[in-house]
């Protein structure tokens, strides 16, 4: 849900070409489908995430991102323990994992992810912007399209 909202945030602000932001989880399940509560919560706003499908994010990957978007504060500790400095690692308030819950939670976790997204850009993201030239293209492998990296 996370990567859909941000990259229709970016679509919606122009900035769609100097951002790449791609979702991994650490404990994500590679190619497993996105709930059918996500995909109805994100459609109300929008945002398409039908053919998304999980990935579990490597440490290969790790130095690649500028920018990191986890869901809580230990997934935050996590990467930081794995060596991606703490000034690449934006914290939101807590989101709550809506897995396996009824559509009405899921979109309270996208109303929250969408407010979360919004200072996360304001903060650290535009930041960035400002200074293009801080930021190192990166083309992902299968996905010839370059951009700036970012993780939410």
């Amino acid at each position: 849900m996370a990567e859909g909202i941000f990259r229709k945030m970016m679509q919606d602000l122009g900035q769609e070409e100097k951002v790449l932001c791609q979702s991994a989880g650490l404990s994500a399940v590679d190619g497993m489908p996105v709930s059918e509560n996500a995909v109805l919560a994100c459609r109300e706003v929008g945002v398409d995430i039908s053919e998304h499908t999980a990935r579990r994010i490597t440490g290969e990957e790790l130095p690649v991102w500028d920018l990191y978007f986890p869901m809580s504060k230990t997934h935050g500790y996590i990467l930081e323990q794995a060596g991606v400095p703490q000034t690449k690692i934006y914290i939101p308030k807590y989101i709550a994992d809506p897995f396996g819950q009824d559509l009405e939670v899921y979109r309270e976790c996208r109303d929250k992810l969408t407010s979360q997204l919004e200072q996360f850009y304001q903060s650290f993201v535009s930041r960035l912007l400002v200074f293009d030239h801080t930021l190192q293209p990166v083309s992902r492998e299968g996905n010839p399209r370059e951009g700036y990296g970012l993780v939410p």
